[in-house]
């Protein structure tokens, strides 16, 4: 399979629906193993957010993980009506990709800023506590600063801003504000720094850019390898 075949194929949404159900389970088993606090507490930010919409939405807590596998399945689904014929063989590219472009990431933002460790969320606990919360940072955040954010606020600055490229711009450059104002929310966020904010700015924007190009499964799994690299190093 020739490259350009590759990057035009694997960016499809089924491939990305595929990673986001696998990284959703991987999540659960690792905080399910390895409990964090007496209820297993909530450190990523989209995650309780959700959990808080799902709730008001007359969703009880113990049923999120049946509600959102449920999703993720019905995704998967529905993006394989869209696929002329499903290459497993992507998922091993797709993979090794993101750990190259999760290994690279530290580098090119270090670049910018100089030297930072970049966690989604104020990480304790033992190590698998660490990797599934950084399993969660590359599911929860991807999905709501770049597929839900970012695609909105794009929708939404298209109709008061002329041409193409400002209402892209304005939309990349505030979802990746909020996502770097994201990390200093609640009890178990950062203290509030300039040099830590523009770090996960500049993130933000990365991001955003492997989303836009590579679509979600590359980008999810990148963030996802990237805070894991820096767990395990």
């Amino acid at each position: 399979m020739s490259l350009v075949r590759y990057f035009k194929e694997s960016s499809h949404p089924f491939y990305g629906s595929v990673v986001a159900l696998v990284m959703f389970v991987a999540y659960e088993v690792l905080l399910v193993a390895e409990p964090f606090g007496p209820h297993g507490q909530i450190r990523n930010a989209p995650e309780a957010w959700l959990r808080t919409v799902m709730y008001y939405l007359g969703v009880a807590p113990q049923y999120l993980t049946f509600v959102l596998i449920t999703f993720s399945l019905l995704g998967v689904a529905w993006f394989s009506r869209t696929i002329t014929q499903v290459r497993w063989g992507l998922f091993l590219g797709v993979t090794a990709e993101s750990m190259l472009w999760g290994a690279v990431s530290g580098v090119l933002i270090q670049w910018v800023l100089g030297n930072l460790l970049f966690f989604a969320s104020p990480m304790t606990g033992g190590t698998l506590t660490q990797l599934g919360l950084s399993v969660g940072a590359g599911l929860f955040e991807e999905l709501f600063f770049r597929v839900f954010l970012t695609t909105l606020l794009l929708w939404a600055f298209s109709r008061v801003l002329p041409f193409r490229l400002l209402p892209l711009l304005a939309a990349v450059i505030v979802s990746s504000l909020l996502f770097s104002a994201s990390h200093y929310i609640g009890s178990l966020g950062d203290a509030l720094e300039l040099y830590s904010f523009m770090f996960r700015f500049c993130a933000g924007l990365w991001f955003t850019t492997l989303f836009a190009t590579r679509g979600f499964a590359v980008v999810a799994l990148t963030h996802g390898f990237y805070d894991i690299f820096l767990v395990l190093s």
